[in-house]
């Protein structure tokens, strides 16, 4: 069985909070381990975050879509915006800083996510970037039934 729940934010950085506890709730139903509910947390938080402050220019109000699907063995974070093109896997890791300096800004958090995570996924489809973060984990699908 497979359960989803679709959640549709605006680029404000106050939703991640909806997205958070949506997360949160779909744990608690499907006994999600806390290690990887954690992970998870952080992985989704840091993609979101970015969608959020940089996919648009134009500074208006934008919505995207957060899927958050529970399947056996593991849980899909699917991230779908309008933004402009961006694939995080693309984005080499962060050297490494001598002791004193300051690291150069810029993808770190996205390294982050790639770490917490067990596979990224992105591909860009009729103008909508779809990035996808998977953990494989012992989930309890059988719990509220199938979703979506």
């Amino acid at each position: 069985m497979i359960r989803s729940v679709d959640l549709r934010i605006h680029n404000d950085m106050s939703e991640i909070g909806v997205v958070r506890d949506a997360l949160d709730d779909l744990a608690r139903q499907h006994a999600i381990p806390r290690r990887a509910l954690t992970q998870l947390q952080v992985a989704l938080d840091e993609i979101v975050s970015n969608v959020v402050k940089y996919s648009w220019e134009d500074g208006g109000r934008h919505e995207f879509l957060v899927r958050i699907t529970v399947r056996s063995g593991g849980v899909d974070l699917e991230i779908i915006d309008d933004g402009r093109q961006f694939d995080p896997l693309t984005i080499a890791a962060p050297a490494t800083v001598a002791a004193g300096r300051r690291p150069r800004p810029g993808g770190l958090g996205i390294h982050m996510a790639r770490k917490l995570v067990d596979q990224v996924t992105y591909v860009r489809v009729d103008g909508r970037n779809h990035t996808t973060l998977s953990k494989a984990c012992e989930v309890d699908v059988a719990t509220q039934g199938s979703g979506k």
